[in-house]
């Protein structure tokens, strides 16, 4: 069990939350509404608070970054001395906004903390609808890729999406992180063409 902060209670910021509270770890969520946000989650995540962005930092072994990816670097290096030496994952993703994925936008991530930056780049490549239904409609586990230098830091994000139900992938250094962002939107326009839009899709290895 760990203590776990969500920086963001947008759709993919509460279903991982809820489903990690689900398996047992304390979860904080971060919002900018506390009060009106913390009404939402009271019946989905009884056990977790939602408190401000800043607050749900302290003392959290791990923080998963759920904001908007234009919002993810000023808060990365707003709050880059509480986040040096925390495990930080980086779900953003920046779509058109990095063209031709010359550096990932998690490695931005790791330079706005700079010293001590600890992130792994995971659930890019995952819809929010699937967050807690792990299991495809072939009755197989869902994959969650994930990229970053550590590998200690990298077993622990795999344990999470474990908890979650869904089989982790190692893809290997941060860097590759700029190959699931552009994966993600490859999933993205695949799903349209051919699942009609139902955001339930998702990259398996075999």
């Amino acid at each position: 069990m760990s203590r776990i902060a969500i920086v963001g209670t947008g759709r993919m910021g509460a279903g991982l939350g809820i489903g990690l509270a689900q398996a047992g770890h304390v979860v904080v969520f971060g919002s900018r509404d506390p009060d009106r946000r913390g009404d939402d989650f009271a019946s989905l995540a009884p056990a977790s608070k939602v408190v401000r962005h800043g607050e749900c930092l302290v003392d959290a072994r791990v923080v998963i970054v759920a904001l908007p990816y234009p919002e993810v670097e000023p808060f990365a290096r707003q709050h880059a001395a509480t986040l040096r030496d925390k495990l930080v994952v980086d779900i953003s993703n920046p779509f058109d906004r990095l063209p031709n994925n010359q550096v990932a936008g998690a490695e931005f991530t790791a330079r706005a903390i700079a010293d001590g930056a600890r992130v792994v780049a995971a659930f890019k490549t995952n819809f929010a609808a699937t967050l807690l239904d792990p299991i495809g409609p072939d009755g197989v586990r869902r994959d969650t890729f994930l990229a970053g230098d550590s590998e200690d830091d990298k077993h622990v994000v795999a344990g999470l999406a474990r908890d979650l139900g869904f089989r982790p992938v190692d893809c290997g250094s941060l860097r590759n992180a700029r190959i699931l962002d552009g994966m993600v939107a490859l999933m993205i326009e695949l799903d349209r063409r051919y699942a009609s839009g139902a955001t339930r899709t998702s990259w398996k290895l075999a």
